[in-house]
């Protein structure tokens, strides 16, 4: 998958406390400070997709705007209360949603956040680097499904680097970076393990060692984060084969 530099890195994000379907039911009713954080979460970790799909929907010159009036839109009904695993996965369900907000955009007045609201997407995209620009070959189906896999890559990346870290290795995460995650995130080719090896001042085998490690934690932490909004572990496993098949095309 290439990114390039059209992505601005997201910041490491706290993971809800449950699941996203057990969170998403307490944005019902009158907005309470818990309620105001789990959204401030969701639009945090998911505007970029939506953001990405409402420009590539023709509306690039107030892409930003609709992003921002989607959540409060998404708000002021109650949308998000009525997610329901059974009814399909969490990305179909906020495309389904966002689908409905731009078939209404010229009938509707425009609708903007409430004062004690949600957390500015202006803020948040001026932030790091640019916005997300896709290709224009690209449908924005497509343009939507590369931006959330490159988010949930980013936020497993941010979650590793953290625990790795903590634990005192850096190095596990050095070597995985280059070797694994980079050339997989940027669609290049892998350096050789015996260069990685030279830098570090290891043998192959213990770089090698290093970075199966790192991966298999890589995987556990990838299936933690995609349980979130998965209805079952049938649905998880097809995540995981539709990211890395994803990945694989891009």
């Amino acid at each position: 998958m290439d990114s390039g530099d059209e992505f601005a890195g997201p910041e490491c994000l706290e993971s809800f406390p449950t699941t996203h379907w057990t969170t998403l039911r307490k944005l019902g009713g009158p907005m309470t400070p818990e309620q105001r954080e789990v959204l401030n979460c969701l639009i945090a970790r998911y505007w970029r997709p939506v953001y990405a799909y409402i420009r590539h929907s023709g509306h690039r010159g107030n892409a930003l705007d609709l992003t921002q009036d989607f959540f409060a839109y998404s708000l002021a009904h109650e949308l998000f209360a009525r997610a329901d695993p059974a009814r399909g996965r969490f990305r179909t369900f906020l495309l389904t949603c966002l689908n409905n907000f731009l078939k209404d955009v010229g009938r509707r007045e425009r609708r903007h956040a409430p004062p004690e609201g949600i957390v500015s997407i202006q803020q948040l995209a001026t932030g790091g680097k640019p916005p997300f620009e896709p290709s224009r070959s690209e449908t924005a189906e497509g343009v939507f499904l590369r931006s959330w896999v490159y988010e949930l890559l980013m936020r497993v990346w941010c979650t590793l680097e953290q625990e790795y870290e903590a634990a005192g290795k850096q190095l596990h995460c050095q070597l995985f970076h280059k070797r694994v995650f980079e050339p997989a995130l940027r669609g290049t080719s892998q350096p050789p393990l015996r260069e990685l090896a030279e830098e570090t001042g290891l043998t192959e085998k213990q770089a090698s060692n290093r970075i199966v490690t790192t991966m298999r934690a890589f995987r556990r932490l990838l299936r933690k984060e995609i349980e979130l909004y998965a209805g079952s572990e049938d649905e998880v496993s097809a995540e995981i084969r539709d990211l890395f098949r994803f990945a694989a095309k891009s």
